[in-house]
């Protein structure tokens, strides 16, 4: 089995290597994210080792690479960043696990072998509006592969509004993805949740607004 490392720390992507070779795994190293893309485009692995905190940016943006030009692989995140946010964000953005640093060897390659285990999907359903990519089956978005860190409501509007493809989407279908059919909503509750979403798309990208068409419902238009 072949196994990609990013790990920027010499020291100890040199002991881990080391160590799963021992365990019959061959292992190849990369430094910081761009080396990692390009050992992606180049290569076949079977999982990814993939530390967060990198020289060039967080580690999980690898992840939408990898969606992005549809290189689908295992990713299993080894990180210090402990908490459980950091854990969920790993998970929901595609990652088959999540440890934290200082980890046994030995709980890792059982942890390596438990995601080989996992059949490898060739293709992902994926859609893209403008710089905003959506995995569709991992459930995580991606502005220029970077990260987007959204809350389950904005997220649920944002993938119904990405599936109409710029149409526009009424507010009754919008209210129903998030609530379901039987439940009463309040009358300004969608309007908080796009006010909430046109924040974070804000400090992501100029590229995508929403637009409000009064009493009827919104849609994405590109611009900027």
């Amino acid at each position: 089995m072949r196994l990609l490392l990013v790990e920027d720390d010499g020291d100890v992507a040199e002991t881990l290597t080391a160590y799963l070779e021992r365990q019959g795994f061959v292992v190849d190293r990369a430094e910081t994210l761009a080396i990692a893309q390009d050992a992606l485009l180049g290569n076949e692995f079977d999982l990814v080792l993939l530390d967060r905190l990198l020289p060039d940016g967080d580690g999980v943006s690898l992840i939408g690479y990898a969606t992005a030009q549809r290189r689908p692989q295992r990713f299993l995140l080894l990180s210090a960043l402990a908490g459980i946010d950091d854990k969920v964000t790993g998970l929901e953005l595609g990652a088959h696990d999540y440890i934290a640093k200082p980890f046994e060897p030995r709980e890792l390659v059982a942890r390596i072998r438990a995601a080989l285990r996992h059949d490898l999907r060739k293709t992902r359903e994926t859609r893209r509006f403008g710089p905003i990519l959506h995995d569709v089956e991992g459930g995580g978005f991606f502005v220029n592969d970077a990260p987007m860190s959204l809350r389950r409501t904005e997220a649920l509007v944002l993938a119904a509004l990405m599936a109409r493809d710029g149409a526009l989407v009424r507010r009754e279908a919008l209210e129903t993805r998030v609530y379901g059919y039987d439940k009463f909503v309040n009358g300004n509750s969608l309007e908080s949740i796009i006010s909430r979403l046109r924040k974070v798309l804000a400090t992501k990208t100029d590229a995508v607004k929403i637009l409000s068409v009064r009493g009827v419902g919104y849609q994405l238009t590109k611009g900027g």
